[in-house]
C-alpha cells in the first residue's frame, strides 16, 4: 500500500481542490461595463408585462463598496454547498471593483520579503512557471486579483470558521490545544499510496482538501498533512507557527543505540541514506515568546519535563527526559533526541508555511477591510514572523525558510490537468452529486445539528438517491455513503460533547469495516480512526484497559506510535490488571473493491 515518491516533479504528487472542482485558469470573464449592481435582484415584472419604475436609490462609496464586499463573502460561502456556478470567476471580478485605481506603492514588497521569496522559492516551483525567478517573485505584487485569491479567500474562510468555533475563549495555549485535540480526532493518518488515483500517483492534498476527507498522510518526509491543518488553523488565532526543522549530523549515540537493540544478532541494521539537508520536525506555535511543541504525525503535544502540558523548544533541548519519554525501546523508534538537536549543523531551523496567498501584499490589503465575523487572517510578514522565531529559539536559532510542500501544492493546483484529475478521484465520493459533501461542509462549520440529520437520511435512506432525486444510487457507492456518514456521526456527535452516541457510532463503524489492505475498500482504513477515537473515549471515561485494548490495535501510520504511548501510559496505572476479553473480530471484505473513480455506468 505504502509508496515512496520520489520527487515533486516526476509524479506531481501534489493535491487539488474539491472533487469536481477544476482549479486550471479558466478564460477570464469579460471586462465590467456599466455600473457595479451585484446582489440586486431583476425588477419584477407588473401583470402588464412591463417593469415598475422604483423610486431612485441614493447609493453612496460606502455602501457600495459593502455591497461589493458582502457579495465576495456570501460568493465564498456558498462556493461548496452550491457547486456548479461561478462563485470564483465573480468573486473575483468583484475584488478587482474594490479595490478600483491601484496604488502601486500599496502592492510592493519590501525589499526584505523579496530577498527572502527570491531565496527561498523551490527550484521546481520555478521550472514549472516557466518563468525566471524575478518574475515569479514579481508576480506575488501583481494589483490583480486572480482565481488563485479567491481560493485562498475560501480556504481561510473555512480554517478561521473551525479556529474560533473550536478554539474558543482562554489564554492562547488552552486554545491552541484545544485546535490541536480538535485536528487529531477529525484528521485520522493513512499511509502513502492509499490514495493512489488510475493516473499513477496520490496527490497530496491541502488543508482544506484534508478537512473533508478527513484523512491526511504523514510520514516525516514529504508528507505532514495534518499538520498543515493545524498550522493552518493556529494561523487563524493570530498565532506566529511553523514546522522546526534540524539536520541529522549522522545517527547519535542514543538514537543508534535504541536502533541496534531491536535488530537481533543475526540480522545487520539496514543503512539508511544520510539526509542532505534539514528534516521537518514537529509544529511550534509562538505563544509569549515561547515556541510549543505539537506532533501532528503522532497526534500528541510534546509534555514538559514532568511528563504534563505541552513543553517548549527550551524544554527539549535542556533536558532529556523531553524527548526520551517518547522512545518505546523494542517497539516503535520516536526517532528525533535531544542529542541530534544539540548536534545539528544547522542548528533549529523554522519552514514557514509557504502559501503564496500570505505573502501577497494584496492579501494584507484584503484582511485590512475585513471584521466582526468576516474577520479572516489571509496575509502574514515572513520577515516579522522570523525575526520573532528568531527571538524566541535564541542562540539555537539556524535559520527560517518556506516549507516546500504549500507553495508546490498552490503551484500544481493551477498548473497541471493530470494533478487535478489525481485529486478529484481521491474526493470522488464528495462529488456534488452525491449528498456527503453537503453534509460535511455543514459539520466543519459548526452546523452540526444540521449535519447529523443531513447523516442520518443518508445512513438510513431505504431506496438511496442522487441529490437530484431522480437518480437510483450504485451499491458500491451506497455502501460508500454508509461507511462515512457513520464515521462522521461519530465525528460529529464528538463536537456535540456526547460520548456515549459517539462511542455508539464508532463501534458500528468497526462493525461495517473489514481490515484495510491491498485491493480492498480504501476507507476500510477509518478502522483506525474509529479505534483511536475509541481508545481515547474509553480513557475519559476511566476504562484504562480497555482503552489500552484499542490503542493497540495494528495501525501502520505514525499515529500509531503515539497510540503506543498512550496504551503504555494506561497499562502502567495498573500493571497486574487482568487481560481483557479480546475484541471482536472484522467482518470479512467483500469480493471487490471501489475504484477511486465513479463506476462504469
Amino acid at each position: 500500500m505504502s509508496r515512496r515518491i520520489p520527487s515533486w516533479i516526476g509524479v506531481l504528487c501534489l493535491a487539488a481542490g474539491l472533487a469536481g472542482c477544476n482549479y486550471e485558469s479558466p478564460t477570464p470573464p469579460p471586462p465590467p461595463t456599466g455600473s457595479y449592481n451585484s446582489g440586486i435582484a431583476p425588477a419584477p415584472v407588473g401583470r402588464q408585462g412591463r417593469a415598475p419604475v422604483p423610486e431612485p436609490t441614493v447609493v453612496n462609496a460606502g455602501q457600495k463598496n459593502k455591497i461589493i464586499l458582502d457579495s465576495v463573502i456570501t460568493l465564498m460561502d456558498n462556493a461548496v454547498i452550491k457547486p456548479g456556478g461561478q462563485n470564483f470567476e465573480l468573486a473575483t471580478l468583484n475584488l478587482n471593483q474594490y479595490f478600483v485605481n491601484p496604488d502601486p506603492a500599496d502592492y510592493a514588497l519590501s525589499d526584505a520579503v523579496r530577498k527572502f521569496l527570491l531565496e527561498g522559492l523551490p527550484d521546481q516551483m520555478v521550472q514549472i512557471k516557466r518563468q525566471p525567478r524575478d518574475e515569479v517573485v514579481k508576480d506575488f505584487s501583481r494589483a490583480r486579483f486572480e482565481m488563485v485569491d479567491a481560493r485562498h479567500l475560501e480556504d481561510c474562510m473555512l480554517y478561521s470558521r473551525i479556529a474560533r468555533r473550536v478554539a474558543g475563549s482562554g489564554d492562547d495555549l488552552t486554545r491552541v490545544n484545544r485546535l490541536f485535540d480538535w485536528t487529531v480526532r477529525q484528521v485520522q493518518l493513512v499511509p502513502p499510496g492509499a490514495f493512489t488515483a488510475s493516473v499513477g500517483f496520490q496527490a497530496q492534498a491541502r488543508p482544506f482538501d484534508v478537512l473533508m476527507r478527513g484523512m491526511a498522510t504523514e510520514d516525516g518526509r514529504g508528507w505532514a498533512e495534518r499538520a498543515w491543518v493545524f498550522l493552518s488553523l493556529c494561523r487563524q488565532l493570530d498565532l506566529d507557527c511553523g514546522l522546526l526543522s534540524y539536520t541529522p549530523s549522522g545517527p547519535a549515540k542514543d538514537a543508534q543505540e535504541s536502533k541496534e537493540a531491536n535488530v537481533s544478532k543475526n540480522e545487520k541494521a539496514p543503512q539508511e541514506p544520510e539526509p542532505r539537508g534539514p528534516v521537518p520536525w514537529v509544529c511550534a506555535v509562538l505563544i509569549e515568546g515561547k515556541p510549543y511543541l505539537f506532533d501532528a504525525r503522532i497526534g500528541l503535544p510534546i509534555a514538559g519535563p514532568d511528563g504534563k502540558g505541552v513543553g517548549t523548544l527550551q524544554e527539549a533541548l535542556d533536558d532529556p527526559r523531553v524527548l526520551d519519554r517518547l522512545e518505546l525501546p523494542g517497539q516503535s523508534q520516536y526517532g528525533t533526541s535531544r542529542a541530534q538537536l544539540l548536534a545539528s549543523p544547522s542548528k533549529i531551523g523554522v519552514l514557514l508555511d509557504s502559501t503564496p496567498g500570505y505573502f501577497s501584499p494584496r492579501m494584507r490589503l484584503l484582511q485590512q477591510e475585513l471584521s466582526g465575523k468576516d474577520r479572516t487572517v489571509l496575509y502574514r510578514d515572513p520577515i516579522d514572523e522570523g525575526r520573532k522565531f528568531a527571538e524566541a529559539i535564541g542562540p539555537r536559532f539556524g535559520s527560517t525558510g518556506l516549507w516546500e510542500l504549500p507553495v508546490m501544492v498552490n503551484t500544481l493546483l493551477f498548473s497541471s490537468s493530470q494533478f487535478n484529475e489525481a485529486a478529484r478521484q481521491a474526493l470522488a465520493l464528495f462529488d456534488p452529486k452525491y449528498p456527503l459533501v453537503y453534509a460535511r461542509v455543514r459539520q466543519l462549520r459548526g452546523d452540526t445539528s444540521d449535519a447529523i440529520s443531513r447523516y442520518v437520511d443518508m445512513r438510513f435512506a431505504e431506496r438511496p438517491m442522487l441529490v437530484d432525486k431522480k437518480t437510483r444510487m450504485d451499491p458500491d457507492i451506497q455502501r460508500a455513503m454508509d461507511v462515512y456518514s457513520t464515521y462522521f456521526l461519530g465525528l460529529s456527535h464528538l463536537e456535540q460533547s456526547n460520548p456515549e452516541q459517539a462511542e455508539f457510532f464508532f463501534r458500528e463503524t468497526l462493525k461495517l469495516l473489514p481490515e484495510p489492505g491491498p485491493g480492498r475498500f480504501y476507507y476500510n482504513m477509518f478502522r483506525w480512526g474509529a479505534q483511536t477515537n475509541l481508545g481515547r473515549l474509553l480513557e475519559e471515561r476511566g476504562d484504562a484497559v480497555m482503552a489500552a485494548t484499542y490503542y493497540a490495535q495494528a495501525n501502520p501510520t505514525p499515529q500509531h506510535h503515539g497510540d503506543l504511548l498512550k496504551a503504555r501510559a494506561l497499562v502502567w496505572l495498573n500493571p497486574t490488571a487482568p487481560l481483557p476479553p479480546p475484541l471482536p473480530p472484522a467482518p470479512a471484505p467483500p469480493s471487490k473493491n471501489i475504484l477511486l473513480r465513479d463506476p462504469a455506468p
